[in-house]
């Protein structure tokens, strides 16, 4: 299964062609880029929304928000959370006890979806909203999805977490599961 991914529009922007199967936004992507990606794609697409993202930026497309929930597509299973952690008082942002309300329930999805990383650096301050979430890191360990795919950071990698590959996304990644 092809997936094509996307998150953080904000600076640079890349939509591709081609055919995927399934398309992802991670969040923080307006609503003409949203709209750009839903007419050009003709398959299914799923999103979580990113801080900076409005509640209704993607209403009128046909982009699935999957926060706090899940989608099931192929006999894969996504799972998505949006946001970050809370740093001020706008909307698409979380403690670390409403995640974790969150993540402790869910079942084991192939391929879990979110706005926000894991805990990467634990020197960070409580305030700084790259910090990351501790209940991705504890869902990681516990229930090993496949994938753990998150934007938020503006900077592109993958790196291998046990049975699980979590891949940074910028602006764009092409997958293939």
């Amino acid at each position: 299964m092809l997936l094509y991914v996307f998150s953080d529009f904000q600076g640079e922007k890349t939509i591709p062609d081609g055919n995927p199967d399934l398309v992802i936004l991670l969040g923080d992507i307006c609503y003409r880029d949203a709209v750009e990606i839903d007419k050009k794609y003709n398959c299914p697409k799923i999103g979580v929304y990113g801080n900076h993202d409005t509640i209704i930026e993607w209403k009128e497309t046909d982009i699935q928000l999957i926060h706090e929930t899940t989608f099931e597509f192929k006999g894969v299973t996504f799972g998505g959370f949006g946001g970050c952690p809370r740093y001020n008082r706008k909307p698409n942002q979380y403690n670390e006890e409403q995640c974790l309300n969150f993540v402790q329930y869910l079942d084991y999805v192939d391929v879990f979806i979110a706005h926000s990383n894991p805990a990467y650096d634990s020197s960070l301050a409580d305030w700084d909203a790259h910090r990351g979430f501790k209940s991705f890191n504890h869902y990681i360990s516990e229930k090993k999805p496949k994938y753990f795919l998150h934007g938020h950071l503006h900077k592109p990698f993958i790196k291998q977490e046990q049975e699980t590959t979590i891949c940074s996304v910028y602006p764009f990644l092409k997958l293939m599961l």
